[in-house]
Formats: structure tokens, C-alpha cells, sequence
């Protein structure tokens, strides 16, 4: 399994994501969005992994590649 990543490491990787794929104004823009709108998890949960059974998603998460 993975190995936990700090916080500080998780936002870096993030952000270095973010930045790769939308640009650095983007990003920002993306994550100003996020910050001001109300986000319901479980709706999000659900629409995401809808028909999913958990070995799918473990399976998905594990084959994850990281930069």
C-alpha cells in the first residue's frame, strides 16, 4: 500500500498537479471555486463511484500513478 502523505506534501503535490494541467491561473481559479461554493461530499461520492463495488475502487486507487 501507499505510503501516507503529510499534508504539506499533499498540497505541494496537488497544487504541482493543478499547475501541470491548468496553468497557474487556473489553478488558482479552480481552487478560488472550490473555496467559495458548498460542496456536498456524500452527492459527489455518490455520482463518482455510482456502480462501483469497493474492489473496484481500491483497485483504481491502487493503480494510481504518482508524479
Amino acid at each position: 500500500m501507499a505510503e501516507a502523505l503529510t499534508d504539506d506534501l499533499l498540497r505541494a503535490r496537488g497544487m504541482g498537479i493543478l499547475e501541470a494541467n491548468l496553468g497557474p491561473v487556473e489553478a488558482l481559479r479552480f481552487l478560488a471555486l472550490l473555496s467559495h461554493e458548498p460542496f456536498d461530499y456524500q452527492s459527489w461520492r455518490d455520482k463518482h463511484f455510482q456502480g462501483m463495488s469497493l474492489e473496484e475502487i481500491l483497485g483504481r486507487a491502487a493503480n494510481t500513478t504518482r508524479p
